[in-house]
Formats: C-alpha cells, sequence, structure tokens
C-alpha cells in the first residue's frame, strides 16, 4: 500500500511540473511576440553576457510572469516574485530564426548591443588571434620567398656543375674517390685474410680500437726491428774499425821497418798525388826560438808547390808555414802573420831553399840557390817559436797534427830538411847549397831514423848532395 502511495504521489509531482513549464512556455511566447514585432521580421533575442534567467510573479496578473533578465558576472539569479524565497530555474526556448549567421554578424558589428567585461575580453582575444594570424601568413610568404630562393641558387650550383663536368678539380675529386675506394677493398681484402684469431676470436668487423692495437703491435715490431738493425751496425762498424785498426798496425810496422832501412848516400821523400792523407812527421822536438833558419832540397812535380813544411802548436796551427798555392807567390807564416817570398820554383828539377826569421823587428831573409833574392821586416815582431808542436811535412795544418787540405798539400820530392835556432849568415847558406854541412846550432837534422812517413809517402834512396848541386848550377 505504501508503495502505491509512492508511486502515486512522483505521479502528481511530475504532472504538476510538466504543466507549470507548458503554461510558462505558453505566457513568455505571447508576451514577446507582442512587445517586439521586430522578432517576427527574423529578429532574435540579443546576446549579452552569461546570465541567469529572472521569473517575477506580478500582482497585475494572475498567473506568475517570467522575464529574461540580463546579470552581471554574479551568476544565475533565482526566480523572484511576492515571495523572494520562492526561486526557481526555467528553461527558455529560443524564437525561430535566432540561428541564423547573418543575425550573429550583425550582432557583432553593433557594439552597442553587448555589455559587461566578458564581451571586452572576446573582442581582445579575437583582435589577437587576428593580428597572429597575420604575423604568421607573412612570416609563411618570408619563408616561401626564401625557399624560392635557394631553389634558384641551388639550381644555378647545378648547371655550374654540370658545366664544368670535365674541369680538373671534378677529375681530381674522382680520382680521389677512386684512391678512397681502392682503399676501403685493401681494408677489406685485410680485414677477410686477418682471420677471427686476429680479431680476439670474434667474427666482428675492425673497429677503431682495433686498428689502433694493430698499429701499436706493428710500431713495436718495427722498433724492435730497427734496434736490431743498430746493434748490427753497430757490430759491424766494430768490426770494421778493428779492421782499420789492424791494417794501420801494419802499415805501420811497414813503415818502421822501411825507416830502419839503411840508405848510406841518403834519402828523399815521395809525395806522388795531392791528397790530404800523406805526409812525412819529423820526430824531433821543437824547443822554443827567438830566431830561426829553415833549409831544404825539393824537387816540385806540379804548379803550385803546395806545402813543404808546417810546424803546429795547440795555440796556433800556423805558427810557422812555408807554403806556395797555385798561381801565387811563396808566403812565410809567423803565428799566422804572412809575408810574401820572391821565390820562384821550377817544376821537375831540385832546388835549394833557405828562409830565416828573428823576432828583432820581425826581419826575415829568403835565399834560393844559395844567394839572398828578398828581406823584410815587420813579420810577428817580438813573437817567439813555441815549443812543443808538431813539425810536418807535405801538408798544411788546421789543427795540431791534422786538419789536412788536398789543395794545399806538397806534391813532388824532399830532401835534406833542417832547422837552427839562429839567422844564418849567407856565407853559411851558400855552403849548404853546395852540399857543406853547419851543424852549430842545430835543431833538426835529416836524419833516417827521425822521419816517419804515412798514408803512401815513401822514402827512396836520395841522390848525392854533389848531384843536387850539379843539377841546380
Amino acid at each position: 500500500l505504501k508503495f502505491i502511495v509512492v508511486i502515486l504521489a512522483a505521479g502528481m509531482v511530475a504532472f504538476i511540473g510538466a504543466v507549470i513549464c507548458i503554461i510558462a512556455a505558453v505566457h513568455t511566447g505571447s508576451t514577446k511576440a507582442a512587445a517586439t514585432p521586430a522578432a517576427a521580421r527574423g529578429s532574435v533575442a540579443r546576446p549579452g553576457s552569461l546570465g541567469a534567467l529572472h521569473g517575477s510573479e506580478t500582482p497585475e496578473s494572475e498567473a506568475p510572469t517570467f522575464n529574461v533578465g540580463l546579470g552581471g558576472m554574479d551568476g544565475v539569479s533565482g526566480l523572484t516574485g511576492h515571495d523572494p524565497a520562492v526561486s526557481r530555474l526555467i528553461c527558455t526556448p529560443l524564437p525561430a530564426g535566432g540561428c541564423n549567421p547573418r543575425n550573429f554578424q550583425q550582432q557583432a558589428d553593433d557594439p552597442s548591443l553587448y555589455a559587461g567585461e566578458d564581451w571586452g575580453y572576446l573582442r581582445t582575444t579575437a583582435e589577437e588571434l587576428r593580428q597572429t594570424v597575420l604575423q604568421q601568413k607573412d612570416q609563411i610568404l618570408t619563408d616561401q620567398r626564401t625557399i624560392r630562393e635557394l631553389s634558384g641558387k641551388l639550381t644555378e650550383c647545378e648547371k655550374g656543375l654540370g658545366g664544368r663536368s670535365g674541369s680538373p678539380d671534378r677529375r681530381g675529386n674522382a680520382a680521389l674517390e677512386q684512391a678512397i675506394t681502392q682503399l676501403k677493398d685493401r681494408i677489406d681484402r685485410l680485414e677477410r685474410s686477418a682471420g677471427p684469431d686476429r680479431r680476439r676470436g670474434t667474427d666482428r668487423p675492425w673497429g677503431v680500437e682495433d686498428l689502433e692495437e694493430e698499429l701499436e703491435r706493428k710500431v713495436e715490431l718495427l722498433e724492435k726491428e730497427r734496434k736490431a738493425l743498430r746493434l748490427e751496425a753497430a757490430k759491424h762498424r766494430q768490426e770494421i774499425d778493428q779492421g782499420i785498426s789492424k791494417l794501420q798496425h801494419r802499415i805501420s810496422g811497414l813503415e818502421e821497418g822501411v825507416t830502419m832501412l839503411s840508405f848510406p848516400e841518403g834519402f828523399r821523400l815521395s809525395f806522388p798525388a795531392r791528397t790530404n792523407y800523406m805526409f812525412a812527421l819529423m820526430r824531433h822536438a821543437v824547443p822554443k826560438l827567438r830566431a830561426f833558419t829553415v833549409c831544404l832540397w825539393l824537387r816540385p812535380a806540379a804548379a803550385g808547390v803546395g806545402t813543404p813544411l808546417s810546424y803546429a802548436v795547440a795555440e796556433q796551427p800556423n805558427e810557422l808555414v812555408l807554403l806556395q798555392d797555385r798561381s801565387a807567390p811563396a808566403e812565410l807564416l809567423i803565428n799566422d802573420k804572412v809575408a810574401k817570398l820572391p821565390l820562384n820554383f821550377s817544376r821537375g828539377s831540385w832546388q835549394h831553399v833557405c828562409v830565416s826569421w828573428t823576432q828583432k823587428g820581425g826581419a826575415w831573409q829568403a835565399y834560393q840557390g844559395g844567394k839572398l833574392r828578398g828581406e823584410g821586416h815587420g813579420l810577428a815582431p817580438g813573437h817567439h817559436i813555441r815549443p812543443g808542436g808538431e813539425l810536418v811535412l807535405g801538408q798544411e795544418q788546421d789543427s795540431l797534427g791534422g786538419g789536412f787540405d788536398s789543395t794545399q798539400a806538397f806534391v813532388g820530392e824532399l830532401s835534406q830538411v833542417g832547422l837552427w835556432d839562429r839567422v844564418l849568415s849567407s856565407a853559411q847558406v851558400a855552403s849548404l847549397a853546395r852540399c857543406s854541412r853547419v851543424t852549430q846550432g842545430a835543431v833538426v837534422l835529416w836524419s833516417e831514423s827521425k822521419v816517419q812517413v804515412y798514408g803512401g809517402a815513401t822514402k827512396d834512396p836520395g841522390e848525392p848532395c854533389s848531384k843536387h848541386s850539379k843539377s841546380s848550377q
């Protein structure tokens, strides 16, 4: 019974609500049609802000009247009448033609139809959107122009490259590509031939690390081979040095054996070629000399005598030198100071030459064939010949006992070389040219045991001094 009562009550409530909605709809439509005849010509209610639907009960009408009002931002207002507490939310249907787009366009063109802050906000947003659309349109046009320009330039570049297809650059690029392809093929072949064991037991292609390890391994192998070659070269060099040393010892032994030969009629030194290794060394201790006279017999074999005699000390290689360069006069050097000697040497004949010097004023004299040919002074005055040097025949010394120059070497024969610690008189020099002997003040005498030859120079039995004198007369 209760269930039936509830159902009946619900049905009554629904019926009463439907009747109220129908009455309200009919009353509102008739009121608007009479008040606004323009609605019959297709106009619709003007939209405002989102407001509420207000209904009012007036004392002039027996039935309640509902008015559509435009509220502010306060939200939805209630249905009002004589009793404000009685409020309901009702639905109002749109008149015919209310969705016509032309009506909306007319409403948008007439700002006076709108009110409130919502419409201003919508207008601002719409304007911003319109400006954004215009900017995007301009950007699109700019991008299109840029694309057209780039396309044109690309077309020109392609045409230019096509026109230069036969140029050296194109051929060079083709050659480079071919070389790269060949290198790639070689690398592929090496990778295939290396096998899995060379790739740490895997079949994967070689990477950069694998290539680096392979290169490092090869570099290590090359370094080992290089060290081995160095050791082998050092060993060969040592063997060669030992062989040269043995050969030098044998040559020295032979030279000593030749030195021990007896030359009862005297001997001469022979220098057959102009070299930088052929010389003779006089084993005499040269003391400190404030004056000297040096004499010798010589027979030149070529134009330009060269250097028959030179004496060097550690401080000065040109301490005492007698020489003649090609196409130049003979010279006497004392402490690297030079004096020109008026001597004329004949090729192929024996000639006797003497030169003397003293530290007093640097005076010097030059004799040839026992006769005075020239004299002078100012040659290293006050200097003294320093002791402890090397007296070399046949070479000019640029260092103590060495530094020979083949262009200054003597070519020919030498004999009867002697050195005195004083200036000999003209009579004594003349007697030496006639094969006499002067022993007083002699520092270096011509003795076979005191002369050693090197580099191919030889000791030969010499002509008697009488023959020298005969050939020189």
